[in-house]
């Protein structure tokens, strides 16, 4: 083999050395089912489109003061469709308390709301809970939640943007981390909140 042909060679290694890269963006960019079956990496259940809504729409005690301290910040929505909070439930407040510890310096773009259908107070355990703002809703409202959230099951919690808008769904034993991964995957893309 001559000098000719190995430089011709060694020319055609190179430009398909660096086109394949673009190659292979075409093709998977065409085929997205050959990426690991299209998974994402959230941890709850995105919710596509996002439902526009108002949190006061869901309420129906609560002060103007406490709702306002809610604008513009990211609110994790603990589902109450029984007026029971059971261990279970006990047991997902208090884990996802933690996250105003685990989110760190994001804490303060952070809130957490439980919607409670029990009209009586008799919950201590709920009232006790730091970070946690306490809300009276009826069958009026949770009809209202149904419509909008398709699937709601007691014990669901739903994550509300800054603009007001449904986005996730978590199940009541939703793992802490993957939460706050959700989290910090949402505030490092958002400027608002």
């Amino acid at each position: 083999m001559n000098t000719l042909v190995k430089n011709r060679l060694k020319l055609v290694f190179i430009a398909t050395l660096f086109a394949m890269p673009v190659i292979t963006a075409w093709v998977v960019f065409n085929n997205p089912e050959l990426l690991e079956g299209g998974k994402t990496k959230n941890y709850g259940e995105l919710i596509s489109p996002a439902i526009p809504s108002d949190l006061s729409d869901y309420i129906m005690q609560g002060s103007e003061d406490e709702l306002a301290e809610l604008k513009g910040r990211w609110v994790l929505v603990h589902v109450d469709l029984d007026g029971l909070c059971a261990e279970a439930c006990e047991k997902s407040v208090h884990i996802l308390g933690q996250l105003n510890t685990l989110l760190n310096k994001d804490a303060k773009r952070f809130k957490r709301v439980y919607l409670n259908k029990s009209m009586t107070d008799d919950s201590v355990f709920l009232s006790t809970r730091k970070n946690l703002k306490l809300f009276v809703w009826g069958e009026e409202q949770i009809a209202k939640l149904k419509v909008d959230v398709k699937g709601l099951v007691d014990g669901d919690m739903l994550l509300i943007d800054p603009l007001g808008n449904i986005m996730m769904k978590y199940s009541e034993d939703a793992n802490p981390y993957g939460v706050q991964k959700d989290l910090k995957h949402l505030f490092k893309a958002s400027q608002i909140g």
